[in-house]
């Protein structure tokens, strides 16, 4: 997959031929997103076009309110990740800043898509908006956009649910995002057609984990969407291994999410014990990268009155995950 940084002003990318593409800020890269994507793909092998994602940096949320907590789903790495593995050839990431939220509807369109990066076709769920003050949609665009030689089209994101077994009227990032924070993890699960993933580099913490017995991978979530405090049923990729043994191979896992409050702690952190693993590869896990995804909520966090208390509750909850983990078929490394 090509990757193109692109702002305002930027001499127009080297790209040969003409583009289809989808446009969209794809956090979380949910059920809707990719029949967009499917749909997208499937239009550009049948008009013999490139297959190309435009979407912008920073999302445009973070841009108009940078002092909120953070809300994002996914981080950028993982969102190219699953772009290239949904066959991606072309990913334009365009800078959002105060030139490009002046631009209209009209502007955007000739001016950014067209002039720049030659596209022929876009394609966009039916909620989404562009240009200043979000004036611009497929429909009210489209004839406008005729005239420059470009096909808009407008794919409803209306996908069918298992769990409820009703369609969803539309499959929205800020509705995963809102049952995520009611506890609703399943169903949120469901929609995004995978568990929730958080992703990043192992960060060196107090090791009170280890002195217990339950060495944990420790990850930051300032940049992520932060879920109710507590204990999860999860399970763990490591991405960078030289252990090919265990790299990109999900094993199971535990997690907690919350403050630590019964060692004092303060900042939200991502803390996960990986199941009857090898403690000296756990131990080598600083700096690197991996995946977290999150699969049942177990309990809230609680403060213990001493750490024989929380290990305890630890060795309930860690025996409780790997009942799951060996009902699902999971990875088990005894």
């Amino acid at each position: 997959m090509n990757i193109i940084k692109w702002k305002i002003g930027d001499t127009p990318p080297s790209i040969e031929g003409q583009l289809a593409v989808a446009i969209g800020n794809f956090d979380g890269i949910h059920k809707g997103h990719v029949k967009l994507l499917n749909e997208c793909k499937l239009q550009a092998k049948e008009s013999n076009l490139a297959f190309g994602v435009v979407t912008f940096d920073p999302h445009p949320r973070d841009f108009f309110n940078p002092k909120n907590p953070s809300f994002k789903l996914l981080d950028h790495e993982e969102k190219e990740r699953l772009l290239s593995k949904l066959g991606v050839e072309f990913l334009i990431i365009i800078e959002f800043n105060e030139q490009l939220k002046n631009c209209n509807a009209e502007q955007f369109l000739s001016q950014i898509l067209k002039q720049n990066f030659n596209i022929v076709k876009m394609f966009a769920g039916s909620n989404f908006k562009f240009g200043k003050n979000r004036e611009g949609s497929i429909e009210n665009t489209r004839s406008f956009a005729n005239t420059l030689g470009l096909q808009l089209i407008s794919i409803g994101l209306k996908q069918f649910s298992s769990l409820t077994e009703k369609d969803y009227e539309v499959i929205s990032s800020q509705k995963i995002r809102k049952l995520i924070q009611n506890g609703q993890l399943k169903l949120a699960n469901d929609l995004l057609g995978r568990n929730w993933c958080i992703t990043g580099n192992v960060e060196k913490g107090k090791q009170q984990g280890r002195e217990i017995g339950f060495p944990t991978a420790n990850l930051s979530l300032k940049n992520f969407l932060k879920p109710p405090l507590g204990v999860y049923i999860s399970r763990l990729k490591i991405i960078s291994s030289q252990n090919t043994e265990i790299s990109n191979v999900w094993l199971p896992s535990i997690s907690n999410i919350g403050t630590r409050p019964t060692v004092s702690g303060d900042s939200i952190n991502l803390e996960t014990h990986i199941i009857d693993f090898n403690n000296n590869v756990e131990t080598n896990l600083y700096g690197k990268r991996i995946n977290v995804e999150l699969i049942e909520f177990l309990r809230p966090e609680k403060k213990f009155n001493s750490l024989l208390e929380l290990q305890k509750q630890i060795k309930v909850d860690t025996k409780k995950a790997f009942e799951f983990h060996k009902l699902q078929n999971r990875t088990l490394i005894i």
